[in-house]
């Protein structure tokens, strides 16, 4: 019954690939999985593709640099809203889940934007994640050189609400045991047992992008699941941002047990995610962004002149397995 009903879920899906636009459907088909990479409980499996765009993206952390990036409070402020201007003359890649802290308090980026250069005021859309302040503490934001852990980034793409990230980041501080007084995300980075966990884990996976030139995403697993898939543009793109993801991964991995996933199951996301159903949502910046959307989970795609510029998907539950997920064990079992 599990198998009939998964062939029915994908054909009714199929229905909808007209919706999705070419280079997200070209994207996702054009992915090899390699060779999986273990350490501990963290287990990655590195997603190749013979062709990339070598078009190169200046990250919000270069941008920040180069003092060409601006970010600040919008009037006395609004929680789930900032304004930022690029002065710059290229354009910057700014990731969903990417922290900037300062200004009244700490935020994460809700969506992927591509800012143009020399830009006017770009309203741009976040969450908070540091719920117990409201005083402003410098005139801009910095980038906090972070990406929020692996989970509460799941939680803001599958509920897309500001009280579910507050309670997530609570739910993370008691599991690692720690305190923050104004409940500060970063403060989930900055406990010194975590510090010493993820710099085991960092110093055995740091060199995933390099072990293949056309390395442009990962599928992530932890104990009995499948955490994470982020696909980039290219390998230039993932390399800017590995130091980042990987430890927002570990945060996932530290209390999870060894990885069981297969690469066949990896394969089956991938599969059923070309059928996935995608809704054009909006961008202050450049391009297209697209909301993904399946029974089992969501995710999001910037598309912008025909290249996914980043791509992400999140399982919507973290402890039952969803039927494309049971039909690979099975198959894997008869296959064994």
């Amino acid at each position: 019954m599990k198998l009939i009903a998964f062939i029915l879920m994908m054909f009714l899906a199929s229905s909808q690939v007209a919706d999705k636009p070419a280079a997200i459907r070209s994207s996702l088909k054009s992915l090899v999985i390699s060779k999986s990479i273990t350490y501990k409980n963290l287990t990655i499996f590195p997603l190749t593709r013979s062709f990339t765009p070598e078009t190169e993206y200046v990250t919000l952390d270069e941008a920040m640099k180069r003092n060409w990036l601006t970010i600040r409070e919008i009037g006395s402020g609004e929680v789930n809203f900032v304004e930022l201007r690029n002065t710059g003359s290229d354009v910057v890649f700014i990731m969903t889940g990417e922290m900037i802290s300062g200004a009244k308090q700490d935020r994460m980026l809700r969506d992927d934007v591509l800012i143009p250069p020399k830009s006017d005021w770009l309203k741009v859309p976040v969450y908070c994640v540091e719920h117990g302040r409201w005083v402003s503490v410098s005139s801009a934001f910095k980038s906090s050189e972070l990406v929020v852990p692996n989970e509460l980034r799941q939680r803001a793409r599958i509920t897309e609400n500001q009280s579910q990230v507050w309670d997530e980041i609570a739910s993370s501080q008691d599991r690692l045991g720690i305190t923050s007084g104004t409940g500060a995300a970063r403060a989930n980075y900055e406990d010194e047992d975590t510090k010493k966990e993820l710099t085991e884990y960092t110093k055995r996976l740091a060199d995933i992008p390099k072990i293949k030139a056309n390395t442009v995403g990962v599928c992530v697993t932890t104990g009995n699941r499948i955490i994470c898939v982020d696909i980039f543009a290219n390998n230039d793109l993932l390399m800017k941002y590995w130091h980042k993801l990987l430890k927002s991964y570990v945060m996932d991995a530290m209390h999870e047990t060894k990885s069981t996933v297969h690469k066949t199951e990896t394969q089956g996301l991938l599969d059923a995610l070309s059928y996935a159903h995608t809704v054009s949502i909006g961008t202050p910046g450049l391009g297209n962004l697209f909301k993904i959307e399946t029974d089992f989970g969501k995710g999001s795609a910037l598309v912008h002149r025909d290249n996914v510029v980043h791509m992400d998907f999140f399982i919507e539950d973290l402890h039952d397995e969803p039927e494309w997920r049971l039909d690979m064990r099975r198959d894997q079992r008869l296959n064994d």
